[in-house]
């Protein structure tokens, strides 16, 4: 009998045992600053508010009562762009009226995949809040790159899921469109386009500097 509490002792503490401790939830964030500024940001368009964000992510995620260790750098994402979304609510539903009567053509809703992702990292994020509206923006983030389903992006944003797909499919217009204009992405995820102006740019450079050295 002592035998079947002590077993039943060791399965209740072993959940316990799973749990980051603040320690390694502060060092998640830290290690990710990077990627979860950029998603605050394309939710947020705005650079104190993204820092703020992130900053209120960490601050939850460390007082939380559990969050396990095998779970953590997704908390970290989702903890992040739900935070990011509290800071621009009030934006997010003043564009959401602008997709009331549209519909969406990509019945599947389709991800971002991680060369999508990739090649989107390189793109100005001022140049995707100039193109995109706060909603567009945000569908992107929870569907096409955190890869939240369109019920679960409705629900956080607490907005229609016909209007948060009209919107998803917006911001995927926008970003085939782009990059069909830059090209596909290379090895590294950069748009082969950016090399090939990062090259033609060396060339010339190199050009002109043979050149000089001729004239000397």
């Amino acid at each position: 009998m002592e035998w079947f509490h002590s077993t039943e002792r060791g399965n209740r503490e072993q959940p316990q045992n799973s749990l980051a401790s603040n320690h390694e939830i502060k060092s998640a964030f830290i290690e990710q600053r990077d990627y979860l500024n950029w998603v605050a940001l394309l939710i947020t368009g705005d650079h104190a508010l993204a820092d703020q964000a992130v900053i209120n992510a960490s601050d939850l995620s460390e007082s939380s009562s559990g969050v396990f260790r095998d779970w953590l750098i997704g908390w970290t994402k989702s903890a992040t762009v739900r935070a990011a979304v509290r800071e621009v609510r009030d934006l997010i539903f003043a564009s959401a009226s602008r997709y009331t009567d549209s519909s969406c053509e990509h019945s599947d809703h389709d991800v971002l995949s991680d060369d999508q992702i990739m090649s989107l990292r390189y793109v100005d994020t001022g140049d995707i809040v100039a193109a995109l509206d706060p909603l567009a923006r945000s569908a992107l983030v929870l569907r096409g790159i955190q890869h939240f389903s369109i019920a679960d992006c409705a629900l956080l944003l607490d907005i229609p899921q016909q209007v948060v797909a009209a919107a998803y499919c917006q911001a995927l217009r926008w970003n085939n469109e782009r990059a069909g204009a830059h090209g596909a992405p290379n090895e590294d995820g950069r748009p082969l386009a950016l090399d090939h102006a990062s090259a033609e740019k060396t060339s010339h450079d190199t050009w002109n500097e043979r050149e000089r050295a001729e004239n000397e």
